[in-house]
């Protein structure tokens, strides 16, 4: 990828996954770029790309953002809600509901910073969301199941 680097200054989650192993720096700053380029998240783009461990991207998150990290594979595709959030949006916003108390819908996410996507979903369902952070291999995975 020939893009200049140079110009790039790690923030947040970029430099986050330096500081821990996960990434180079030059990696790193590169795929900042082409996820920005691509208009995906950080996380989507360095999963979808081999370039670190998902698992280890989601814990690095959590702690990023004082945040747990849940194990998709704890939730029974037979509990979450049905037909609560648009295809669309799941897609979207890689985005999946895993349970619904009262007026309250918590939603997996794989990028704590997409704050859009819950805003979104709130505005579409007129529930309350709450963000649960997994990994997004997972994730990924766990939104086609659900979707078939």
């Amino acid at each position: 990828m020939a893009t200049n680097n140079r110009n790039v200054t790690l923030t947040g989650l970029a430099r986050r996954f330096v500081d821990d192993g996960l990434l180079d720096e030059e990696t790193a700053k590169d795929a900042f770029l082409q996820a920005s380029q691509n208009r995906i998240p950080l996380i989507t783009y360095l999963t979808q790309n081999h370039l670190a461990d998902s698992s280890k991207l989601a814990f690095s998150a959590a702690m990023e953002f004082g945040v747990s990290v849940m194990d998709l594979d704890a939730f029974l595709p037979e509990m979450m809600p049905e037909k609560v959030v648009d295809e669309k949006l799941l897609r979207k916003h890689n985005a999946l509901p895993l349970y619904k108390r009262g007026n309250r819908l918590f939603i997996a996410v794989s990028d704590p910073t997409n704050i859009q996507a819950l805003d979104e979903i709130k505005f579409n369902t007129g529930l309350s969301t709450d963000a649960i952070l997994v990994d997004d291999a997972k994730l990924r995975a766990a939104i086609d199941r659900y979707l078939e």
